[in-house]
């Protein structure tokens, strides 16, 4: 019994060591053990300082069905907006927000990219028949083969859909905040808003750092 035991350890040890190695030292977005609900979060224990992936992919902008590379935004801030599907009860009003903040966003220099994984035609159907969503001026992107979802930890497999799951990616094109909601919980757009401009003023400044509930004009922590 224990000779049994122990070879399933060690089997398990050299499947994780194989499946979170990418051969370069760092470890990469790989599956964890905290899909629950069925879903793979394609993620380590943190995502903080990983690359988002260059991928590309089909949306729906401006009235037209365009391909989006991620590898576009490098060099500005990027928020990733995941979603369960279209369509939907709390999704419109999550766009709905993004699209009345839409200005603050890029008077930061960054772009909101919402994503989930129906197709840029349904993406079209959506905004043109939902007054909400009408509203998005920003890409709505299609992870119809769930590439970016699960490579970013948010995919639930048992649903072939994404979860509820932000991201703020900085000018190099690594996550600097993010978050995950169950479907049936709905973010704040002016909550991620506020993590942007945290963000934006960390950056910009000389090693400080941004307290609880910091917003634009109040003082930062300087580390002594």
């Amino acid at each position: 019994m224990g000779y049994h035991v122990l070879c399933v350890v060690v089997s398990l040890v050299i499947a994780l060591s194989a499946g979170c190695s990418n051969g370069a030292g760092e470890a990469p977005v790989c599956p964890h053990a905290f899909g629950g609900n069925g879903g793979t979060h394609g993620a380590p224990h943190t995502l903080i300082g990983k690359t988002v992936p260059n991928l590309a992919l089909d949306a729906f902008h401006k009235g037209e069905i365009k391909t989006v590379r991620l590898a576009d935004y490098r060099g500005a801030w990027l928020v990733l907006v995941f979603y369960p599907a279209d369509f939907t009860y709390v999704c419109p009003t999550e766009l709905r927000e993004l699209a009345e903040l839409y200005g603050k966003f890029t008077a930061l220099k960054a772009e909101v990219v919402s994503v989930s994984t129906d197709s840029m035609f349904v993406h079209r159907a959506w905004h043109e028949h939902n007054e909400a969503v009408r509203r998005v001026t920003f890409p709505m992107v299609s992870d119809r083969a769930g590439k970016l979802s699960r490579a970013l930890g948010a995919y639930v497999e048992a649903k072939g859909a994404a979860e509820r799951a932000s991201f703020v990616v900085d000018p190099e094109g690594r996550i600097v905040a993010y978050e995950f909601h169950d479907e049936t919980i709905g973010r704040s757009a002016d909550e991620l808003l506020r993590k942007l401009e945290a963000a934006v003023a960390v950056r910009a400044s000389n090693g400080d750092f941004c307290p609880a509930g910091w917003r634009p004009g109040r003082d930062m922590v300087t580390p002594r």
